[in-house]
């Protein structure tokens, strides 16, 4: 090869090399100045969270997730620590949003609250954030429950109801929130005692399970209370065979209630099935803790009863217990002028 064209490839290698060196340069230069971007913009994402604009932080977070995506290997650190505070921003901000509807409570903020914590848990199974998503759900069974109470006082049954729904979708271990349905399905569907107590029993159920006591015990409560009351309304029309349905079953939620036992003993009367009137008679008296008054109509169900069933003495007996307060010119009158008791005799 001639000495020219050895000098002229020289000459090329070098030209190339320095392009090179200058294309690497440029390139570094690049890099960094693409670096320092976006840690300018981690850095003023944080400062406007900790300003509590936090839209604007998360619109700043994600301009350096973005200029970090870019960097390869070298942007991995900033696009981590930025991916892992959106999540919890969204979080912040339905928090603020709840905690302005508790400031001012309607159904207005309410609404606006749920959609902010549905988008904080979308947010939170989006990214991985389980926390977020854990804490989010959680807040939102409780948001629809309060819905479900709002909308229950403003008598708006059929809605109320759907808040109650979603509540439970959430949580199924929602004690309250069935509770609360019982009550919004009885407004709903007050014939439907089957569907209501069956919302009743869930509540119990789950504040058993859940060691909820106060559920349990307001579950019983009303439920027993609801079947007495039917109880009493079918005997008053003449339903005795429902109303001794309704009876019994109201002491599988309070075993020990007088009240339930006296209407049974009214109800098995009417039936003329009068050694049950008995029996529910005595089992009334044995629990009742008030005084003669209370008792008295007690004592008038035990004297008709004994005096259907030619048991005079018992009769006399019961009648006279029970002659107090409205009872005691019925009970008199038939010691007196129907079984002759002794005790009436001059």
């Amino acid at each position: 090869m001639s000495r020219n064209r050895i000098e002229t490839l020289h000459i090329m290698t070098k030209s190339l090399f320095t392009l090179l060196s200058i294309i690497l340069i440029a390139s570094a230069t690049l890099v960094a100045q693409d670096q320092t971007a976006a840690i300018t913009a981690y850095n003023e994402a944080r400062e406007l969270a900790q300003g509590k604009d936090y839209s604007a932080a998360i619109d700043k977070y994600t301009e350096a997730i973005e200029i970090a995506s870019q960097l390869g290997q070298e942007g991995e650190d900033i696009k981590n620590r930025s991916e892992k505070q959106i999540p919890k921003l969204y979080f912040t901000i339905a928090v603020d949003a709840f905690n302005e509807f508790r400031g001012g409570p309607s159904l207005e903020k309410l609404d606006a609250a749920i959609a902010l914590f549905i988008q904080s848990e979308e947010i939170g199974v989006n990214s991985g954030d389980t926390d977020v998503q854990r804490k989010s759900t959680s807040v939102l069974a409780q948001l629809n429950y309060q819905k479900g109470l709002m909308l229950f006082k403003r008598e708006m049954f059929v809605e109320s109801e759907v808040a109650l729904d979603e509540a439970i979708r959430i949580n199924p271990n929602y004690a309250k929130a069935y509770y609360q349905k019982a009550l919004v399905h009885k407004k709903n569907s007050p014939q439907d005692v089957y569907g209501i107590m069956s919302w009743y029993d869930q509540a119990i159920a789950t504040a058993i399970r859940m060691n909820d006591s106060e559920v349990e015990r307001k579950a019983n409560q009303s439920a027993h209370g609801d079947l007495l009351f039917r109880g009493a309304k079918a005997i008053e029309a003449g339903n005795l065979t429902q109303a001794i349905e309704f009876l019994q079953s109201s002491l599988d939620y309070f075993s020990e209630s007088a009240d339930s036992y006296y209407r049974l003993a009214e109800a098995s009367n009417k039936q003329t099935r009068y050694n049950d009137a008995v029996r529910y008679s005595e089992q009334a008296l044995d629990l009742e803790t008030g005084g003669n008054t209370d008792k008295a109509k007690i004592f008038f169900e035990l004297g008709l009863a004994n005096q259907m069933l030619g048991n005079k003495g018992e009769a006399c007996s019961a009648y006279e217990s029970a002659s107090y307060g409205s009872f005691k010119q019925p009970s008199e009158y038939k010691m007196e002028f129907e079984l002759k008791c002794e005790s009436t005799r001059p």
